[in-house]
């Protein structure tokens, strides 16, 4: 997919997720109107970037709410081989929602999820 097509569709998800937020506040409900919009757009990642590729892209969007949310909050830590946590930061400090293998930081934009879905997760058409 091209960056600019994977914008549009990113920026309008999160423009209707605004607005349905807002909606919401006012107690009017518009999940079931937009709900098929996201079905289709998730089988249309999921052709391009596979099942997993869908997966990263919708906690892109919805747990790390399009790469805005705070995740400098309380402790963060992480579970080594071993089986024991170890402590990567500490609440306050700068961070991101997820990592590589590499600890370089990954689907933190647009830009970022659209390289990381490209690089790691295209479906190969032939």
């Amino acid at each position: 997919m091209e960056y600019n097509d994977f914008l549009k569709v990113v920026m309008t998800l999160q423009k209707m997720d605004r607005v349905i937020s807002k909606t919401s506040e006012l107690k009017v409900d518009l999940i079931d109107f937009v709900d098929p919009y996201h079905g289709i757009i998730s089988v249309l990642i999921k052709n391009i970037y596979g099942e997993e590729g869908l997966s990263w892209f919708e906690w892109y969007c919805y747990e790390s709410d399009f790469g805005q949310r705070d995740w400098s909050k309380g402790d963060c830590y992480r579970q080594k081989a071993d089986g024991s946590m170890e402590l990567m930061y500490k609440d306050g400090e700068v961070r991101f929602g997820a990592y590589d293998e590499k600890d370089n930081p990954i689907c933190f934009s647009h830009e970022s999820t659209w390289e990381y879905l490209e690089k790691n997760h295209k479906i190969k058409v032939a």
